[in-house]
This record gives structure tokens, sequence and C-alpha cells, in this order.
């Protein structure tokens, strides 16, 4: 481009504009992006339907003839989208986020494009805030994955339980969610990730010498004892046990 501009004029309402009665010559089209949009990336497929735009805003040079009349001159514009939304503790483990389970601060969080089903190239990455959320803002419409790095001394919750995706854990094998599509302008912020913290039980196996039902002074621990956990449903053994292990040399 040389000089000042040669003229200026805004797009119709179908967002069509032109240019006419200009001398034969060389000229180059500079389109000002609007407030909220960013342009698309340039020469992408045929010349009479990509995006002719640079980041500069500035198209290519065209050469126009006498009579000349040159209608590929376009710019595609989108409007950033954003996907996020929580990572949680799953306090009772049951993939769905519950009243009074609070978020889970300084989880990472990686965002990455989303090819054949499976993560592509890394886009970005964050940190959940003091309340467990995220967000990836200012994105191209497309495809993306989310991928939730597991905190220290938790484990990944069961993903896809209930019906309400804004409530569900989102986070499958690897930490990883499905491929979400992403309209221009579009907000999703039902990506979520629960992780709870691995629970324990046990004590002590004793001789009750005295039969009173009391560990008291003295009595010794009972070693080689089989010992099994069950899940409990309504106040009742269920199902095979869950594990079994035996008591140690001190009874424990």
């Amino acid at each position: 481009a040389v000089g000042a501009a040669l003229a200026t004029t805004t797009t119709d309402a179908s967002g069509n504009y032109a240019f006419a009665g200009l001398m034969p010559g060389q000229y180059v089209v500079k389109f000002l992006t609007p407030d909220g949009y960013s342009l698309s990336p340039v020469d992408v497929g045929a010349d009479g339907t990509d995006s002719d735009a640079a980041l500069s805003g500035f198209s290519g040079c065209y050469t126009l003839a006498s009579g000349q009349t040159n209608d590929t001159v376009d710019a595609g514009l989108y409007q950033g989208a954003t996907i996020g939304d929580r990572v949680w503790e799953d306090t009772n483990a049951n993939g769905q986020q519950d009243a009074g389970e609070n978020g889970i601060a300084g989880a990472t969080v990686r965002l990455y494009t989303c090819v054949d089903g499976a993560p592509g190239v890394l886009v970005a990455q964050t940190t959940t805030d003091e309340n467990g959320n995220y967000a990836f803002a200012g994105l191209m419409p497309g495809q993306y994955v989310v991928a939730f790095e597991t905190p220290a001394g938790y484990q990944l919750s069961s993903a896809d339980v209930g019906a309400d995706d804004g409530l569900d854990s989102d986070a499958g094998s690897g930490g990883l969610s499905g491929c979400y599509t992403l309209a221009s302008g579009e907000t999703n912020d039902t990506v979520d990730a629960g992780f709870w913290r691995p629970a324990a039980i046990g004590d002590r196996v004793w001789l009750d010498a005295n039969a009173n039902g009391q560990q008291d002074a003295g009595e010794a621990g009972v070693a080689g004892v089989a010992v099994e956990l069950y899940a409990c449903i309504d106040g009742q053994p269920s199902g095979s046990a869950l594990a079994l292990t035996t008591t140690d040399a001190d009874g424990n």
C-alpha cells in the first residue's frame, strides 16, 4: 500500500462492499476489523470464497484493467469463542457436583485442538483460580479437547455420570474430555472435572483377655487374622469383597 487511502466505504446489511469508477492500475484493499472480531486465516481454498485479508487487514495487490470488475476480494471475521468451567473436589466420589463441594485451586488445565477424536496441537495452558474455575477465551471456532492434570493426592472421578452435563465430570481416561465444537462467539461453560482424595479405614484385632469389649493395657494384638472390606448399601454388606488383608504382628 502506498500513500493515503484512496477511498473508504462500509459494508451493507449483507456484508457487501464495492469501490467503483476506478482508473486502471494496481490496488490494495484494507479491512478495518470491528471491535470484538478477529480476522480469519487468509488464502484458504478457492479465491472467490476464501478470506483475502492478512493480519494487518491488507489484501494483496490487484491489477485492474480498463472496464474490469474483480469481485473476489473478501474478508472473513470471527468472534472469539470460550470454553471452561470448574475443577472440584468430589468428596463422595459420585461424579456429580453436589452442594458444598469446593473447587480445587491451582489445578493445571490444558487445551488442545481435536484431531480425529484425539488431542492434536497444544493451544493453551492455565491453572484454576481460588474457586476451581478456569476458562480459555478468544478462541478460533473449531474443535477442542480439554485435558485436566490430576492434582497431587487426588484420583479422577467417573465421567459422564447423570443427565446434567453442567454438573457431571467430563474428564475421562487420562484426564481428557471429549471433543467440543465451538462456533464463532460461542461460550461453553460445562467442561468440568471432579477429583477425590483416597480414604482409609482400619485399626486393630486384639486378644480381649477379659472379654470386656475394651482394649485394656497389656492385651496383645492377634496376627494373621483375615479382614475383608465390602461396600455398604442400605446398612448391609453388598456384593463380593472389595479387598482382603491380614493383620500384622501387632494385630493392625
